[in-house]
């Protein structure tokens, strides 16, 4: 079980104290006792023992046992909500925990059980079942944004879209929805020639075809302004859209929605970039003495960067001054492009990913 979050996971997050053991609580369960010890260790923050209880019960049970967990006698029903939720996310962990360590599969049975529980408990709370309300519909909401930005980080841009798309029929409004599928077309856009395979959420195949980055590009600027125009404070959705924009030429625009992300907050990184691509917009203007600045800024944010080395010795470089255009450069042998915040832009969500684990993991395990 080793991957780039393998010992996150495996620490499983909070611990709390007097976690509720669902199989003494609820005598009338007929979920199999390997089970509800793997529910009772993984709310209790031990995704290690939950692992080791579901190896005892093996692959083979977990689609009988999802079946057995959409039925509202499986429990106690004001227990009903969190036996859900607690299954879900310990079911996706382990699909997570599957992946890391190289067993992958089309259809995996855990991603598919989880997929399956989470529209389950979408249709209970349309219907207005007894505790099962808003709290559970939001849950599936910031499901469906884990599992996007878990594909987004590993590229797997054929994947995440399907799950995008379906949860835009639940939360047409949700302006994180509309900033993910921008970003998903985002990623194909710098393609310059591919061949996307796209995937449904059961892993069967639904399309197959040629990209066009243009059209790519535009597809992901009409979601950014739809995100932009839905929250306009989202820092995330102006500096994507503004990055478009200056992709497409269009400098005014990108300047106005670059200036606008600079006063809203946001962590360093996003900061970071939008100086960054604000002072790339300078210099497409020609205006090199305006964009050095704008670089300088971005680079007291995040020193170890790279992108804006490189582009501040472009500026230098294009003003005639070679020898520092050239010191600058040399100043970035032995950096690792992995503490540049670009990197982690190009993968559209994943920057997400972890956030969105701790806040469902805190959920569930409260």
């Amino acid at each position: 079980m080793i991957g780039r979050f393998g010992s996150a996971l495996m620490a499983a997050g909070i611990a709390v104290a007097g976690a509720v053991h669902l199989a003494a609580q609820e005598p009338r369960t007929v979920l199999p006792p390997e089970y509800l010890t793997a529910l009772a260790s993984y709310r209790a923050g031990n995704l290690a023992g939950a692992l080791a209880s579901l190896d005892e019960l093996g692959d083979r049970h977990v689609l009988d046992v999802t079946k057995q967990l959409m039925r509202p006698g499986v429990v106690e029903p004001r227990l009903w909500p969190r036996l859900m939720t607690a299954a879900i996310l310990l079911h996706t962990e382990i699909f997570f925990v599957r992946v890391e360590a190289g067993n992958i599969l089309i259809q995996d049975p855990f991603l598919i059980s989880a997929h399956n529980l989470t529209r389950r408990l979408l249709k209970l709370a349309e219907d207005g079942e007894p505790f099962i309300g808003e709290d559970q519909r939001r849950f599936a909401l910031e499901w469906y944004l884990l599992v996007v930005a878990y594909r987004h980080g590993r590229g797997e841009v054929g994947w995440s879209r399907a799950y995008i798309e379906e949860a835009r029929k639940a939360f047409p409004l949700e302006p994180r929805l509309a900033l993910a599928l921008g970003a998903d077309h985002e990623m194909l856009s710098v393609l310059t020639a591919g061949y996307l395979r796209q995937f449904d959420t059961t892993g069967r195949l639904r399309r197959e075809g040629f990209l066009d980055p243009e059209d790519e590009l535009a597809d992901s600027l009409r979601y950014f302004k739809e995100a932009a125009r839905m929250a306009p404070e989202s820092i995330e959705a102006r500096l994507r859209l503004g990055r478009g924009l200056y992709q497409i030429g269009d400098l005014e625009g990108a300047a106005r929605e670059l200036d606008a992300a600079r006063v809203l907050k946001g962590p360093a990184t996003v900061k970071y970039l939008v100086l960054l691509f604000r002072g790339m917009v300078e210099a497409a203007r020609g205006a090199l003495e305006a964009a050095d600045p704008l670089y300088a800024e971005a680079l007291a944010l995040v020193p170890l960067a790279q992108s804006g080395v490189v582009a501040r010795s472009e500026a230098a470089y294009l003003r005639g001054r070679s020898t520092e255009a050239a010191s600058a450069m040399l100043a970035l042998l032995g950096r690792n492009k992995k503490d540049d915040p670009w990197w982690l832009y190009i993968q559209g969500q994943w920057w997400h990913f972890e956030e969105r684990l701790a806040r469902l993991r805190a959920q569930v395990q409260e």
